[in-house]
């Protein structure tokens, strides 16, 4: 095995050199070349992110397309700024209005993340799940089919099972009695939180 020439690449085998030119993904790409607007931030316990404009003021289209297309990424840093950037941007208040009219265009790369064999894609990738959920309420359901194939297989599985769960619940409770009913379909033996 050769020696690396820095200490933490010994450390830190997983992360990127963000100054190649090359990712996993169209994000991977998009973030080394600057057009993601926010950049990681380390904490001596906890990473966060800097948006470089407010979040508010940013457009969504096409940059929360390519967010979700970074969501099966699996190297550092591009998997921590894919999952928050996501989630950060669904949670604001007025988000809505701007998710809305990129649904179709979210639902093809959120539900490839999903059907990853790496658990922690598959994780993060259900949160944004349940951020687009809570963010666009009952406007999710027509999008349900497509978006519960992968579901199954993941509830099957002992490390994943809670969270699948409580990501069901809350598609169920912000999509109402069609979103259950879509549920029940794909699952089951998925019991209402009703």
């Amino acid at each position: 095995m050769a020696k690396s020439g820095r200490p933490s690449d010994r450390l830190n085998p997983k992360t990127v050199n963000q100054f190649e030119r090359s990712g996993q993904s169209v994000f991977g790409n998009l973030y080394n070349n600057g057009a993601i607007p926010c950049k990681l931030s380390h904490g001596s316990v906890t990473h966060r992110l800097t948006w470089s404009q407010p979040p508010e003021s940013i457009s969504y289209d096409p940059l929360l397309v390519h967010i979700a297309e970074g969501l099966k990424e699996k190297q550092h840093p591009y998997i921590f700024i894919a999952r928050e950037a996501f989630i950060e941007l669904c949670d604001l208040p007025e988000s809505r209005d701007k998710v809305l009219p990129l649904l179709s265009r979210l639902v093809p790369p959120i539900k490839s993340a999903m059907i990853s064999t790496d658990r922690a894609v598959v994780e993060g990738t259900f949160r944004a799940v349940l951020a687009l959920s809570n963010s666009v309420k009952a406007h999710l359901n027509p999008h349900l089919k497509t978006l519960l194939a992968p579901f199954p297989k993941w509830l099957g599985n002992a490390a994943t099972k809670d969270l699948v769960i409580s990501v069901l619940h809350q598609l169920e409770e912000n999509g109402g009695k069609e979103a259950y009913t879509q549920i029940k379909k794909k699952i089951p033996t998925y019991i209402s939180i009703y």
